[in-house]
């Protein structure tokens, strides 16, 4: 696993329920009623963009684009969230043009500079 939870980020518990849900994806798969390798997809997803660790662009960017049609595949009725669509489709992009790391600009990272204040 990439990613280690900083004890001092964030100022809500949403970060802490994300990591729960996709530490155990089969079991959050059962209980949401989701497709197994869709969960997979999203936690290695999730692990990739909170790492502070080089990505190959290339390989995100396709690896990201096949979850989004595997999506599209089995849920195309539900409604796919803008962030997380421009992550599917632009997340090599992103990686490769960002002067900081993803994680560095994330929601979480920026609460936690709040407590620097």
């Amino acid at each position: 696993m990439t990613y280690i939870p900083k004890q001092i980020s964030g100022i809500t518990d949403d970060g802490n329920i994300v990591r729960r849900f996709f530490a155990n994806p089969t079991l959050a798969s059962d209980i949401k009623g989701l497709y197994i390798k869709l969960t997979k997809r999203f936690s290695i997803i999730l692990q990739a963009i909170s790492s502070e660790q080089e990505i190959d662009e290339d390989a995100f960017e396709k690896y990201t684009f096949d979850t989004a049609e595997l999506y599209t595949q089995f849920y195309k009725w539900c409604y796919m969230p803008t962030n997380v669509l421009k992550l599917f489709i632009h997340g090599g992009q992103i990686d490769e043009q960002a002067i900081l790391p993803i994680c560095q600009l994330s929601e979480e990272a920026q609460e936690a500079q709040n407590k620097d204040f």
